[in-house]
C-alpha cells in the first residue's frame, strides 16, 4: 500500500520508466508520509490504437481521476 499504476503509450525507454516510476515512489512518500518500502509502481504500456479503451475505462468521466487530460477525445488528443 499504495500501488501505482502508470498507463501510458508505449514509446518511453525502461530507463525513463523507471526514473518516473522512482520519482512517483519519492512524491508519494513525502506528500503522503508512506514509507517507500510500502510503495510499488507499475506500468501498463499500450498502443495507439488501445488507447481509446484504456481512456474510456479508466478516463473519462471518472471521479478518481484527480488530474484531468487536456484532451477529450483519444483518438486525436484534442
Amino acid at each position: 500500500m499504495p500501488h501505482i499504476v502508470i498507463k501510458t503509450i508505449s514509446g518511453p525507454s525502461r530507463d525513463q520508466l523507471q526514473e518516473a516510476a522512482e520519482q512517483i515512489a519519492a512524491i508519494v512518500n513525502q506528500t503522503m508520509g508512506k514509507p517507500e518500502k510500502y510503495i510499488s509502481v507499475s506500468v501498463e504500456e499500450y498502443d495507439y490504437s488501445q488507447w481509446e479503451g484504456v481512456y474510456n475505462e479508466f478516463v473519462k468521466d471518472k471521479d478518481n481521476v484527480l488530474v484531468k487530460p487536456g484532451y477529450t477525445d483519444p483518438k486525436t488528443f484534442q
